[in-house]
């Protein structure tokens, strides 16, 4: 069962855009975008429930929720739950996830997304991801705490990295459980090297 997708940190909107452009394109212009009505809700539920005129997955695309008036949050509730998987998609962004309402955070899969400058770039760290997916998927789990040890002190552009490379395929049933077991980890800024391999770990 697909999932509706909770984009949250700096890099929140792009990283939401982008996203839209990788499955699909946007139904309608973007709701929320001074704070979620409860009638705009009610017209991105309507988006949700209709078939998209075009080819291809629409999206709904709704944020900043973490601004959402309460009452427009719980307009969203059941359809952000019950979609048409590969027909239509509901993708979220906050700045914030703290200012989530819990009830949308418990029926999203959250994704961080850091700043998009220059300044939260860095190859290492992404290769380090890249090398510990590799890993998860040819089960060659005794390589991964190295690659994560290289990465000290960059564990949040690590995990970002490695929560981004996940998420790209989240209808695979082991990208979603590897995605499930470090998403606790990745609600914070700092996580040390053994948290991270532990998450990764934790069923292996």
């Amino acid at each position: 069962m697909a999932s509706c997708l909770l984009f949250h940190g700096p890099g929140a909107k792009a990283a939401a855009l982008g996203k839209v452009r990788a499955i699909g394109h946007l139904v309608a212009p973007s709701f929320g975008d001074d704070g979620l009505k409860v009638e705009e809700a009610r017209e991105a539920v309507l988006c949700l429930l209709n078939t998209p005129l075009h080819a291809g997955v629409g999206v709904v695309l709704i944020g900043p929720v973490d601004e959402a008036q309460p009452k427009a949050s719980d307009v969203l509730l059941k359809s952000i739950e019950e979609f048409t998987d590969g027909v239509v998609q509901p993708i979220l962004w906050a700045n914030d996830l703290g200012g989530v309402s819990p009830t949308i955070r418990s029926r999203c899969l959250d994704i961080w997304a850091p700043a998009t400058g220059a300044e939260e770039t860095d190859d290492s760290a992404v290769g380090a991801a890249w090398e510990i997916s590799g890993c998860l998927k040819d089960r060659q789990y005794r390589n991964i705490p190295n690659a994560v040890a290289r990465c000290k002190g960059k564990e949040t552009l690590l995990l970002a990295a490695l929560t981004q490379i996940l998420s790209t395929d989240l209808d695979d049933a082991d990208h979603r459980r590897w995605w499930l077991q470090i998403r606790p980890v990745t609600r914070y800024l700092r996580s040390s090297p053994v948290e991270i391999v532990a998450a990764l770990l934790g069923d292996a």
